[in-house]
């Protein structure tokens, strides 16, 4: 007996249901995975690159003769990378188990975690790393001996001054680069988050 056009859609449709659901679930798995892993691999190269930032600096103020200062620089620039390692570390301790759109969103909140992180540090570190260098630098300058004859409340006031300076435009500068590294791969991982849970309202 011929099936009729009705029971062929009906047939159809339960046939698309069935296999709908295991090959979203599996595109997305993929999608996810190789977002996560263009992710991880960028921040590794990136933590990477300051180790030879770290012995450029060096080398010029070497070359210049500011030893103390090459050396202090050195040493601020590898507790940094020791200190993003660690941070990049816990985004591989998260456990994926069988729920993708969870492990999407732990991932997503570690790395809201480490980029506050990385805001205090910038913004904090940037006016600890120069004003010291600067203090070095100018010490026993004509300028060093000016800024000495000032009056205690202006030189506080001065340095207050240079570190908000400092600050800002280590906040600016970490999220200028944070735009121009990751921004494209951050806007794929939440455009895949909001996908998974577009589909999961339907």
């Amino acid at each position: 007996m011929e099936r009729s056009i009705e029971n062929i859609w009906k047939e159809g449709f339960e046939a698309e249901k069935k296999l709908s659901a295991p090959v979203i679930s599996n595109l997305y798995k993929r999608k996810s995975k190789l977002v996560i892993q263009q992710i991880n691999s960028t921040s590794k190269k990136d933590n990477l690159s300051l180790i030879p930032a770290a012995f450029i600096i060096f080398g010029v103020f070497a070359f210049i003769g500011e030893i103390m200062i090459a050396a202090y620089s050195a040493i601020l620039i590898f507790t940094l990378f020791f200190v993003n390692k660690k941070m990049l570390k816990n985004l591989k301790t998260i456990d994926i188990k069988d729920n993708t759109y969870a492990y999407l969103l732990n991932y997503r909140n570690q790395v809201k975690k480490i980029m506050k992180s990385s805001t205090w540090i910038a913004g904090l570190g940037f006016p600890l790393m120069v004003i010291p260098a600067y203090w070095m630098f100018f010490e026993g300058t004509q300028v060093f001996t000016k800024f000495r004859e000032l009056d205690l409340a202006v030189e506080i006031l001065l340095v207050v001054g240079l570190a908000l300076v400092f600050s800002v435009i280590g906040i600016l500068g970490y999220r200028l680069s944070t735009s121009v590294v990751y921004g494209r791969l951050l806007v794929r991982l939440e455009s895949t988050i909001e996908d998974m849970e577009e589909l999961m309202k339907k």
